[in-house]
């Protein structure tokens, strides 16, 4: 495994993250076996530190313990991704049509989530930060029911949506296009037309779906 990049004063939560970073850029793929050895000597931090971290992406369903192989990096099944939109289809249309009770702070972290997605396609960032920014305006349209359980559990799907797609070829990806598909949600959401909005979210989502990649 190549060495890995981290801060040497990294507490655990860092190395999670540095790990997580590998994943959703597709440089640790699917069914990729992590050893407690050679990820400390790559991060260079202890054993017991790797052995936290790893059970901190274990709890969030990145990784998974097999028989004979340890931890693997997730694969998503198609019945999994299934149920992840079935999920995400639910709760983001639920966010959008809560817009007529939505608090202030809710709606301008949405057109903060709008901002920075435009702002990172615009400066032509990697494909692991576009999809990152994209993810974080459709749990902003989710942190629209003022519930911090339905956000944590936006963020998990999403983080889940990330691994699935870290490996896909997105040089091909209209993101013009994109963007104004959801400039054009958030204008419908900003005028409190959440049906027309939720509408325009659910298509947004079956599309988005056609494009996962799974494993049977």
């Amino acid at each position: 495994m190549r060495a890995i990049k981290i801060d040497r004063s990294s507490t655990v939560d860092r190395v999670a993250q540095a790990l997580r970073d590998e994943m959703y850029a597709g440089t640790l793929e699917g069914g990729a076996s992590l050893r407690e050895l050679s990820l400390a000597e790559s991060l260079g931090v202890g054993r017991s530190t790797v052995r936290e971290a790893l059970q901190v992406l274990t709890a969030e369903g990145l990784l998974v313990r097999q028989p004979n192989r340890g931890v693997v990096v997730r694969q998503l099944s198609e019945d999994e991704i299934e149920d992840i939109f079935k999920a995400r289809r639910v709760l983001e249309m639920a966010g959008a049509n809560a817009v007529e009770y939505a608090a202030r702070a809710d709606l301008t972290t949405l057109l903060e989530a709008q901002r920075h997605y435009e702002e990172v396609v615009e400066a032509g960032a990697d494909p692991a930060t576009v999809t990152g920014a994209h993810l974080a305006l459709h749990v902003a349209v989710v942190g629209l029911l003022g519930s911090p359980r339905l956000n944590a559990t936006a963020r998990e799907l999403m983080s889940e949506v990330r691994l699935a797609v870290a490996t896909v070829d997105r040089t091909s990806d209209d993101l013009p296009t994109q963007v104004r598909e959801h400039r054009r949600i958030v204008t419908l959401i900003r005028q409190a037309k959440g049906a027309e909005a939720a509408r325009l979210l659910g298509e947004h989502l079956s599309h988005a779906k056609a494009f996962m990649p799974a494993k049977d």
